[in-house]
C-alpha cells in the first residue's frame, strides 16, 4: 500500500473511532440532550462522519443478528471497558439500526445483489468464523473458508461450482466420465477452469483472487476479451473486465484449511484484517503500531485468544469500546 493509500487508511481509522465513541455517548444512561446536540454537529460536519456513523450502525445492528442469548451476553460483557477518556459507557441495549442496509448487503460497502440474493439460498454454506471441508462426487476435495456461500452443479456435461461469496480450496480429480468434464469455478466477476489443479478462489466487491498451487487455471472474465492461464505458484486478482498481473503466491496463505493462520513477516494491520474475517463485529488497527510485523501459527478456534496473545508480546493493548467494536493500539506509557 503506498503512503497516500495508508493515509487514507489512518484518517479513516480516527473517524471510524470518534464515530464508535459518539455511538457509546448517544446510548448511555446519562445521556443528555448537549450530547445529542455536539453530536449533531459532529455528524453534519462532513460527509466523511457521516458515512463512519452509518458504518457504525450498521456494525451494530449485524451484531444484533447473532442468536438471541449470545448476543445478550456478549452485550453484557461490555460494562465499564468502554468507557474512554471519560466518556461514558454504552449501555447494555444497542438500537437496532439500519438493519435493512445490513441485510442488503450493504454492511460493508457495494455488492452484486443478484449474486447476494443467490448466496442466501446457497446449497453449501459456513457460517463467520467456521470452515468445512467435504467430498465432491467426482473425488475431488472442497474447504470453505469462513463466511462462504457456494452451489455444485454436476451435469452431463460440467462441473460447476458458482461461489458467491468468501473463499474455498480446491483439489480437484480426473473425471471418470468420458469425454473428461471440464470443472469450472464462477464468480460475480467471470469464470475460472481448472487444468488439473489445487488452487484458491477468494471473492470481494471489487475483484476476484485466484492463487493456484498445482497445475494450472484457466481465467476468463465475464465483460473482456480474451483469456489467461496462471501456473502453479502465481496468483492474480481480476475484475468483471481486466485481468492483473501474477505474481508470488503464499504457501501460508492456505493454512485456514487447518485452522490457523500463519504470518510470515506480515504487517499487524494486515494480520488483523485478515482475522477480522473469523469475528463479527469491527476489529480495527490504530495507526501507530500497523507496521508491527508477525510470525508464527495463530489457532483460529479463539480469535480473542488470538489478540490476547498480541496483547501479551507486542508493545499494544487490546481496547473494546463496544463488544463488537475492538480495536489495537499501542500500549499507554508507563509511568
Amino acid at each position: 500500500m503506498n503512503s497516500a493509500r495508508r493515509a487514507d487508511s489512518d484518517s479513516d481509522y480516527l473517524v471510524l473511532q470518534e464515530a464508535a465513541e459518539w455511538f457509546a455517548v448517544l446510548r448511555a444512561d446519562d445521556a443528555a440532550l448537549a450530547d445529542q446536540l455536539e453530536w449533531q454537529r459532529w455528524h453534519d460536519a462532513s460527509p466523511a462522519h457521516r458515512a463512519a456513523w452509518r458504518k457504525v450502525e450498521a456494525v451494530s445492528a449485524e451484531f444484533q443478528l447473532l442468536p438471541g442469548e449470545p448476543a445478550r451476553i456478549a452485550l453484557d460483557e461490555v460494562g465499564p471497558r468502554a468507557r474512554n477518556d471519560g466518556r461514558r459507557a454504552a449501555i447494555k441495549g444497542v438500537l437496532l439500526l439500519c438493519l435493512t442496509a445490513g441485510l442488503g448487503g450493504a454492511v460493508f460497502g457495494r455488492r452484486d445483489t443478484r449474486n447476494w440474493l443467490a448466496g442466501l439460498n446457497a446449497q453449501q454454506a459456513t457460517k463467520v468464523g467456521d470452515i468445512r471441508q467435504m467430498a465432491l462426487t467426482d473425488g475431488g476435495a472442497l474447504w470453505l473458508n469462513t463466511n462462504t456461500s457456494l452451489d455444485i452443479d454436476y451435469t452431463p456435461a460440467l462441473r460447476r461450482i458458482a461461489l458467491y461469496s468468501g473463499e474455498i480450496l480446491i483439489t480437484t480429480a480426473q473425471d471418470s466420465q468420458i469425454p473428461p468434464r471440464p470443472l469450472v469455478v464462477d464468480v460475480v466477476h467471470g469464470r475460472l477452469r481448472a487444468l488439473g489443479t489445487r488452487f484458491t478462489v477468494r471473492t470481494s466487491v471489487d475483484a476476484t483472487l485466484l492463487s493456484v498451487y498445482e497445475g494450472s487455471v484457466q481465467v476468463e472474465p465475464r465483460d473482456g476479451s480474451g483469456t489467461r492461464i496462471v501456473a502453479a505458484g502465481s496468483q492474480l486478482r481480476f475484475d468483471a473486465a481486466s485481468i492483473g498481473q501474477p505474481y508470488a503466491a503464499d504457501d501460508n496463505a492456505t493454512a485456514w484449511t487447518e485452522h490457523r493462520l500463519m504470518p510470515d513477516q506480515m504487517r499487524l494491520d494486515d494480520f488483523l484484517a485478515e482475522l477480522s474475517r473469523y469475528r463479527r463485529g469491527h476489529l480495527g488497527c490504530a495507526p501507530e503500531v500497523a507496521h508491527l510485523r508477525l510470525v508464527g501459527s495463530y489457532p483460529l478456534a479463539d480469535t480473542d485468544r488470538i489478540l490476547a496473545a498480541l496483547e501479551a508480546t507486542l508493545p499494544l493493548r487490546v481496547r473494546r469500546l463496544h463488544a463488537w467494536w475492538v480495536t489495537v493500539e499501542a500500549a499507554p506509557l508507563e509511568k
